[in-house]
Order: structure tokens, then C-alpha cells, then sequence
């Protein structure tokens, strides 16, 4: 089963007398890359975040947003940074010379300033605000693991569907590559047959050597059975139940490989046409596998 590494999710809830709402996006990455933004006092829950993420996503650039509201007056003790608060001063009045400002800096001035007031929770906050971090964020993962579900499924689909297409090209081109070697014997016929009018001696063992050589060196059999081998393995590879964007990349890379093999040897339009097909389907592919998990 596919899981695409593109989603959306949101959660929700209250506890106590705050109100948390956490959003998550992720989209496609080589590895897993987590990014968390939330206010500083929740700096504390970082980790036990990012544990619950991994829990849920394997590999992308997950983004998460963390929001919250007190619906009642908070219990608290005030703290004041009276360092960083002289330092928002002397720099505030700094600017105020410079630019010849004459407006005071006030003390509400300084107090608006990041961090210079902060509340401390006590224990039972602390509880309060890991209870609606841990079920808002499961609640945000749960919808956005749906979503990458989902959306894995449409891809693997259209995936099976472009399978499909290149082993409907590839059986027309294993039944026209025998057809390579007797159009080239019969235009180097043709071509004979053009010398002999004009009474040029012909040498017959050169001629077949000709042809066995051009028969050898187009020959794209292996290739051929290499591309159906590959095809199999892919198949096989979308109904494992782990992450397998790589794995299917890989393979798809081995596909491309054996198909531009097939297109440099062959010499038969009608080849060229399904090679051009095949290529075709393979990198529409590669774009849909750069998504999976």
C-alpha cells in the first residue's frame, strides 16, 4: 500500500480552561525533516512532539503549527527579565537620538516587549498543557495520515496504470524485433541488386557476415527480458506494506536504463514509436514515485 508524503491535518482541544489547535502539513522530502512552531512556554514538549510524529510519518518535510487560547484567567507567577527589558531601553533611546525622536519610552512600551514578561505555570499547567498538545497533535496526525493514505492510493492506481501501457509497448516491441534483421537484409537486397545492374562484382560471404553482424548487434532480447523482469519487481514492490519510494525510484532507474538500450540498438520505426511510448509512461511514473513515503 502507497502512502503519499503530501497531507494536511488539524486537531483540536480543550482541557482545562485553554483551548489548543494544532495544525500539520507535510510534503515531499529525501528524508524525514520535522519543523515545530509554537509558543516558547511550550518549548518543554518539543521532543515527546516529535516522538509522536515519528510514530506516524516515516519520510517528508513535516510542518506543524501549534496554537492556543486561554479561555479563563490563568494561575501564574509573572516573571520579569529586567536585563532584556534594560537592554529594549537603551537601545529604544539609542534609536530615538539617532533619528531625533523627542517621544519618552514608557515603561507599557518596554513590558510589549518578546519576553520581557512571561508567566510561569505551576505543575498542574504543565499537565494541562501536555494534555491538549499530545490530543490535539494525535487528532492533526490522524487526519493528515488519512490524507497521505488516500492520496497514496490514487497514485498507486495511476501507477499500475502506466505499468500496464509499457508492457503493451513492450509486447509490441519483442514481436517487431525479429522483424529488425529481414528489413535490413531486404534493403541491403535492394542495394545489391542496384550494384549487380551496374556490373560491380558482389561478395556473398561479406554480405551475410553483414547481416549476422547487424543481426547480433541489434538483438535487444535481454534487454527486453530485463524491462519485463523490472516490471514485475515494481508490480510486486506496490503491494508491500512499508515505505518503498525508494525502492520503486530504483527500479524505475533500472527501467529507463534497459529502455534507452532497446532505443540506441533499435533500428525499426515502428520500435522507436513504442520505445517513445514507454519513455513516456516510465517518466510520468518517476514523477508520481517522488511523492510516495
Amino acid at each position: 500500500m502507497l502512502i503519499s508524503m503530501t497531507g494536511f491535518g488539524r486537531g483540536e482541544a480543550r482541557v482545562g480552561n485553554k483551548t489548543f489547535s494544532i495544525e500539520v502539513k507535510s510534503v515531499n522530502h529525501r528524508y524525514l525533516d520535522m519543523n515545530i512552531r509554537m509558543p516558547k512556554q511550550f518549548l518543554n514538549f518539543e521532543e515527546p512532539m516529535r516522538k509522536l510524529i515519528k510514530e506516524q510519518v516515516r519520510r517528508g518535510k513535516v510542518d506543524v503549527f501549534v496554537n492556543y487560547e486561554t479561555l479563563e484567567s490563568s494561575k501564574g507567577e509573572v516573571k520579569v527579565d529586567l536585563e532584556l527589558a534594560k537592554g529594549y531601553y537603551e537601545g529604544l533611546k539609542a534609536i530615538g537620538e539617532h533619528l531625533s525622536i523627542t517621544d519618552d519610552v514608557n515603561t507599557l512600551a518596554i513590558g510589549r516587549m518578546p519576553e520581557v514578561l512571561s508567566l510561569e505555570t505551576g505543575e498542574e499547567e504543565e499537565k494541562v498543557i501536555e494534555e491538549g498538545i499530545h490530543s490535539a497533535l494525535t487528532q492533526g496526525l490522524s487526519h493528515l495520515s488519512a490524507m497521505r493514505k488516500n492520496e497514496g492510493e490514487k497514485t498507486e492506481q495511476d501507477l499500475a496504470h502506466r505499468l500496464e501501457e509499457v508492457k503493451a509497448s513492450l509486447e509490441i516491441i519483442e514481436n517487431l524485433a525479429p522483424t529488425q534483421v529481414e528489413q535490413y537484409r531486404e534493403k541491403l537486397m535492394e542495394r545489391i541488386g542496384e550494384l549487380v545492374q551496374n556490373q560491380i562484382d558482389i561478395d556473398e560471404e561479406r554480405i551475410q557476415g553483414e547481416v549476422v553482424f547487424f543481426a547480433d548487434k541489434s538483438n535487444i532480447n535481454e534487454e527486453v527480458v530485463r524491462l519485463k523482469s523490472h516490471g514485475e519487481e515494481f508490480h510486486k514492490t506496490l503491494s508491500l506494506r512499508e515505505p518503498m519510494g525508494r525502492k520503486l525510484d530504483f527500479i524505475l532507474q533500472e527501467m529507463n536504463r534497459e529502455i534507452n538500450t532497446i532505443a540506441s540498438k533499435s533500428h525499426s520505426m515502428e520500435i522507436s514509436r513504442e520505445v517513445v511510448q514507454v519513455k513516456s509512461a516510465l517518466e510520468k511514473m518517476r514523477e508520481q514515485v517522488q511523492n510516495i513515503e
